[in-house]
């Protein structure tokens, strides 16, 4: 028995790329004029999500400055939001108060008539 090795990978030509994802996406149902970095901001903005700091998140992209600040990140200071909101401003700790309360169940009923079904 013979064992054939793996197909060598090949680079994938760019317009390939962004032909496959703008099929994908249309046929999702989504309409966007990014293609190719549609996922570099909501990567860079989930990396932003775990405290990670501006250099760290252009590091992780190979962006520069005015790539990451201009496209890719809203320009609200991360740290200064999580303050006002009662949360650490380091590290993944986030609490909400409100999600330990129990609404009461005629309350829930108004909200959502069909609670009960």
């Amino acid at each position: 028995m013979k064992i054939k090795p793996p197909r060598q990978a090949q680079e994938w030509s760019y317009s390939s790329h962004r032909e496959s994802i703008g099929k994908s996406l249309f046929s999702s149902g989504i309409r966007s004029n990014k293609k190719t970095h549609i996922n570099c901001g909501s990567s860079a903005r989930m990396t932003g999500n775990v405290c990670a700091n501006a250099n760290q998140i252009r590091r992780q992209g190979r962006w520069n400055n005015t790539a990451i600040n201009d496209a890719y990140l809203t320009n609200l200071p991360r740290e200064f939001v999580r303050s006002m909101a009662g949360s650490p401003t380091y590290g993944r700790f986030f609490y909400l108060a409100r999600a330990a309360f129990n609404p009461p169940t005629s309350l829930c009923k108004k909200l959502l008539p069909a609670i009960g079904d």
